[in-house]
């Protein structure tokens, strides 16, 4: 089995896409390492002979990739969480300790609809950041020379959220927790689809669909999809494959 191959197989294993890339270089050093080792200790053979025994000396990839899936397996999301429990923290704390409210039963009404609102806002951004794995703030920007842009952060928003409808300390903390196990348990089933969705496409073939640099279209699996590259332009019709994950976003090179 080549090195190339046997890469494929383990990496296929590993659900967290944080560590693949940094699994997959180690992997590759360690391949190098032992084929000049083998060279060097007077194998005769060519070199293709000595990557295929420095690879039957690392062993199953299945077996090796399900071990490392099982050891750096993370799906549970608690970042965002205490993030925005530190927000509703200081949003709370403004609102009773600076602002007097006197709320009467409609405006307590119009309070819970506002913050409910915004919640469902929240929790929708919340799970779109996941997919698409932005950091806890993430900046938009269109035209900042005319000073049009938005940070955005789910985290914040859901706390003002909670801010609107808290009308006591009970009531808000109550509120908060509940948000911050949704938001949890949101966060890492997204980062679940995620990583079934990496491990069927990693390491599929296609074909280029657009010319593919930064942006651009093509079709894997009989389904047509965004993708980039870092390398050169592709042209279309251009044999491809799925080497890695940008974001929610698969990142193509030439076959």
């Amino acid at each position: 089995m080549k090195a190339d191959k046997y890469l494929q197989i383990l990496t296929k294993h590993i659900e967290n896409s944080k560590i693949r890339r940094d699994i997959m270089r180690e992997y590759q050093d360690h391949i190098e390492d032992c084929k000049e080792a083998l060279m060097e200790s007077g194998m005769r053979e060519a070199e293709a002979e000595a990557e295929d025994e420095a690879v039957r000396q690392m062993g199953d990839p299945d077996e090796a990739g399900s071990a490392m899936n099982q050891l750096y397996r993370d799906v549970l999301d608690l970042h965002m969480a205490l993030w925005f429990l530190g927000c509703v923290i200081v949003l709370l704390l403004g609102r009773w300790a600076l602002i007097e409210i006197e709320i009467d039963d409609m405006k307590e009404l119009i309070l819970n609809y506002v913050g409910g609102a915004v919640l469902i806002y929240g929790f929708i951004l919340c799970a779109w950041e996941k997919h698409n794995d932005m950091g806890i703030a993430w900046v938009y920007g269109k035209n900042w020379s005319g000073g049009i842009g938005a940070m955005n952060n789910s985290g914040f928003i859901l706390a003002v959220g909670v801010a609107f409808m808290a009308h006591s300390v009970e009531r808000g903390v109550w509120i908060a927790l509940a948000v911050a196990a949704v938001l949890i348990i949101l966060r890492s089933y997204v980062q679940m689809l995620n990583n079934k969705r990496e491990i069927e496409l990693l390491w599929e073939i296609g074909v280029a669909d657009t010319v593919i640099n930064y942006k651009g279209k093509g079709t894997f699996c009989g389904k047509q999809m965004k993708i980039k590259t870092n390398e050169e332009d592709i042209q279309p019709e251009t044999p491809i494959m799925i080497v890695f994950f940008e974001g929610a976003k698969p990142v193509v090179a030439r076959v």
